[in-house]
């Protein structure tokens, strides 16, 4: 019980902070991948910068085991890195979703597609059903490495994990206050003058409040001998319904606390997405919006394919935008490295290509943006 618990308060917690940072807007995630708006590029940035110098500060003072701040290594996977870096990464660039932001955003009742991010929830179920399918015949294939490290970037360099973590956190913190000071934002005025802390709570977080607490949240799920990884959340709690069902997945052949904690994980990040809509302060253009929610068949297909892509892609290369890039960084994992950098390649490839020819119209997106969501 008690793993459920705490993976489902993580959850939210980390919900919340994707919502307030605006992270779920899809302007936001397109502006960044075509740096058109930065703010959540810097988010990831400083929250990356806050977890590794914790994880780092621990280390070079001795507590790190004691406090249980050991961050988690994901294993190197050869050339699945890149195969499924490129799947995660067009869908990603398509759709401006990624598994953890699509349940903020579903949670938070944003966007002006309805059932769009149901539709992409579903496609990431399905994602998990079809890596069932392929994961033995790409193993075979020597796609995915069977013979899996944990190979980091400090052991490559053979220095101390605590001085590269420190050396590494203060270079991604630096990157955000240059992409800060050379790149643009866009400002979203809210309807009433934020005159009170609990009126800056309530409104959109600060690129560097978000990024600190994002990064806080995720050391102390490394406390709680969690990861922060939506992609396999995702597979965790589909395999804990198959196994209610009566129907065990290979993939998750037994459920323990912390398949449970996983499975939490992704639950708690829609009622994190809800607390933080229902708290907040609406945009001035919201009070007045010239766009409602419709439904479209056509928008909720391509969630659906790109909630596919996004889940499939990350099961195949070994994590999404949190668990390969935002926690996982962090740790020097030379696995999330290589999986990070290719889906962010792949993802600003396909966005700018859409923006370039025509097929996304990025200033509507911030106006659509800007009335529907708070």
């Amino acid at each position: 019980m008690q793993a459920v618990i705490t993976g489902l308060l993580t959850g939210m917690a980390f919900g919340v902070v994707l919502y307030k940072v605006g992270a779920s807007r899809f302007s936001r995630v397109i502006g960044m991948l075509t740096l058109r708006d930065t703010k959540v590029m810097k988010f990831a940035f400083t929250a990356i910068a806050t977890a590794s110098t914790v994880y780092g500060l621990a280390s070079i003072a001795g507590v790190a085991e004691s406090w249980n701040l050991v961050p988690r290594v994901m294993p190197f996977l050869g050339s699945a890195h890149l195969l499924g870096g490129v799947i995660f990464g067009v869908a990603m660039g398509a759709t401006g979703f990624c598994p953890g932001t699509c349940v903020a955003k579903a949670g938070g009742m944003a966007g002006d597609k309805r059932f769009a991010t149901v539709f992409a929830i579903a496609g990431l179920v399905l994602g998990v059903l079809a890596y069932s399918l392929v994961k033995t015949p790409l193993t075979d294939a020597g796609v995915i490495a069977t013979n899996q490290k944990p190979i980091t970037l400090n052991g490559l360099l053979g220095l101390p994990y605590g001085v590269v973590a420190m050396v590494w956190g203060a270079l991604f913190f630096g990157i955000s206050v240059l992409v800060n000071r050379f790149t643009p934002e866009k400002v979203f005025t809210p309807s009433k003058e934020r005159r009170s802390l609990v009126d800056s709570v309530r409104g959109e977080w600060s690129w560097l409040a978000s990024g600190v607490v994002g990064g806080l949240v995720i050391v102390l799920a490394t406390m709680q001998n969690g990861y922060i990884g939506f992609s396999g959340a995702v597979l965790a709690l589909v395999g804990s319904v198959a196994h209610l069902v009566g129907a065990p997945m290979e993939l998750v052949p037994k459920i323990n606390d912390d398949i449970l904690w996983r499975a939490m994980l992704i639950v708690g990040v829609f009622p994190g997405g809800l607390l933080a809509k229902l708290t907040s302060i609406k945009s001035e253009a919201a009070t007045h919006p010239t766009h409602q929610p419709t439904f479209s068949a056509k928008a909720s297909a391509k969630a659906l394919a790109g909630g596919f892509g996004l889940s499939l892609g990350a099961m195949i290369g070994g994590g999404c935008t949190t668990g390969a890039f935002i926690a996982a960084w962090p740790t020097l994992s030379v696995g999330s490295l290589a999986m990070g950098g290719t889906f962010f390649v792949a993802s600003m490839a396909t966005s700018n290509f859409l923006l370039l020819t025509r097929r996304l119209d990025f200033a509507k997106a911030q106006q659509v943006g800007d009335e529907v969501y708070d």
